[in-house]
């Protein structure tokens, strides 16, 4: 804290600590000093306003200049780099789709990421999506991947029943637990709508062939999955006639007129299967937001 000299012009408003004379004329015996607050100067005297209010005229050398304190805030806590996000903070990764192929052939692979807590708190949030580690590698922070399955996502609600788990941790096993909370009625034209809007896609950019055809037969899956979660809460394996007309559609051995018929009859199923399912009309939404605001808070408690 630096005496102040002759030369030294102090801004208005420096916080400063009165010595000497000044001091004592102000407050008896104070020989520590008195606390204030430059507001006038004038052929080199200075007069301070004090913290109770007096004002007193000090020369420079009878004043130690004050910085004002820095924030002490925290740094932000930053999210991590998207590696580390999915390699160190997934809760649930599993193996959707049809199975590879051929041998070496990569699985496509979803999961769910939790980010910490404290970073929602940055400017720079998480982010809600992520590619990798691998080229058929996707994620969702935990947030965004609940949102999305209360909507009946179908890309989400197939990695939640996918019977081919590759990292389950203990947060992952209660988001499975979680499953029922996600299932309604509204399955029904969440993934009608999905279907028809990538159907179209194929049409619009003119995708031909064994991509086209092996595109559809993995949406037309969706469709017979989506009709078992109606009728029973559950995937499990296509009937014997859906595997044979599935292969056909993947095979390429039906036209596309005949594959879009299809894709009508079981979108007609399922608006039927709706009407009488046992399910909800909608989703527990309540349900899952307790169970993410007790996750966040646990995230939170752990972290410091």
């Amino acid at each position: 804290m630096p005496r102040l000299s002759a030369p030294t012009r102090v801004p208005l408003g420096t916080q400063v600590v009165v010595h000497g004379t000044p001091a004592d004329a102000a407050a008896p015996g104070s020989g520590r000093g008195l606390a204030g607050r430059i507001v006038r100067e004038a052929d080199g005297t200075y007069t301070v306003a004090l913290v109770d209010g007096h004002l007193v005229e000090a020369d420079p050398d009878q004043l130690t200049t004050l910085a004002d304190p820095l924030s002490r805030l925290p740094e932000p806590v930053r999210s991590g780099g998207a590696r580390d996000l999915v390699t160190n903070r997934t809760l649930y990764a599993a193996a959707v789709g049809r199975p590879p192929g051929e041998p070496g052939e990569p699985l496509n692979v979803r999961g769910v990421f939790q980010a910490p807590t404290a970073a929602f708190w940055s400017l720079r949030k998480p982010p809600e999506q992520l590619a990798g580690p691998t080229p058929s590698w996707l994620s969702w922070e935990v947030e965004h991947f609940c949102r999305l399955a209360l909507d009946a996502d179908p890309g989400c609600l197939e990695l939640l029943w996918s019977a081919r788990p590759i990292w389950v941790s203990e947060t992952g096993r209660e988001l499975l637990d979680l499953r029922p909370a996600f299932l309604s009625q509204t399955i029904s034209a969440a993934y009608a709508d999905h279907v028809l809007a990538e159907f179209k896609r194929f049409d619009d950019e003119h995708v031909q062939g064994e991509p086209r055809h092996t595109g559809a037969a993995d949406l037309l899956r969706l469709l017979v999955d989506g009709l078992a979660l109606l009728r029973t809460g559950d995937t499990g394996t296509p009937s014997p006639e859906h595997q044979e007309r599935l292969a056909s559609v993947r095979a390429g051995a039906l036209p596309w007129d005949q594959v879009d018929s299809y894709r009508l009859e079981l979108q007609q199923q399922l608006d039927d299967v709706a009407a009488t399912s046992f399910l909800p009309p909608g989703p527990d939404t309540a349900r899952v937001d307790a169970w993410l605001s007790d996750l966040r808070r646990r995230d939170l408690r752990s972290s410091s």
